[in-house]
């Protein structure tokens, strides 16, 4: 990590470090699609179908009612291809339509998932006056924290 004159790290270059040992394979970029999804499939079909969550590399789109549904899967590899130019890579493999109610006030992505504690911070970070880089943080963490749950051996008793 580079270094400034005075010592201290500069805090773009931190996250990116921290981004990359999280999501070496910037995964997370897919979460994008919410920010821009009326933008490439138009109104008319954002009105009708939200995209819900992003699964191996497959993004689950709630829509409106069974016609629209069936008229989007004649669209899918249009729709796939489109959201993943806009997102500058593959990380859209494929698109499963569900039929549900759609929510029109909010475009927003899924709150990340809750994590289980572990029992002790892995990475001890200090306070964050800034609201949405302190919760960018703690994302982070609960990010890592899955992982490495994930990767540990379990204990038998």
């Amino acid at each position: 990590m580079a270094r400034r004159d005075d010592g201290t790290t500069h805090l773009g270059k931190a996250l990116g470090a921290v981004l990359k040992r999280v999501d070496p394979d910037a995964h997370l970029r897919v979460y994008r699609v919410w920010s821009f999804w009326a933008e490439e499939v138009g109104e008319l079909i954002a009105r009708r179908a939200r995209p819900t969550h992003v699964r191996n590399g497959v993004l689950v789109v709630t829509v409106a009612t069974h016609a629209w549904m069936q008229e989007l899967r004649f669209l899918k590899e249009s729709l796939r291809q489109r959201l993943n130019a806009r997102l500058g890579a593959d990380l859209i493999r494929d698109m499963h339509f569900v039929a549900g109610p759609i929510d029109t006030q909010s475009a927003d992505p899924p709150p990340p998932p809750e994590v289980a504690p572990l029992g002790r911070s892995l990475v001890s970070v200090p306070a964050i006056d800034d609201p949405d880089l302190a919760a960018a943080f703690a994302r982070i963490l609960e990010a890592r924290a899955q992982r490495i749950a994930r990767t540990r051996p379990k204990r038998r008793r």
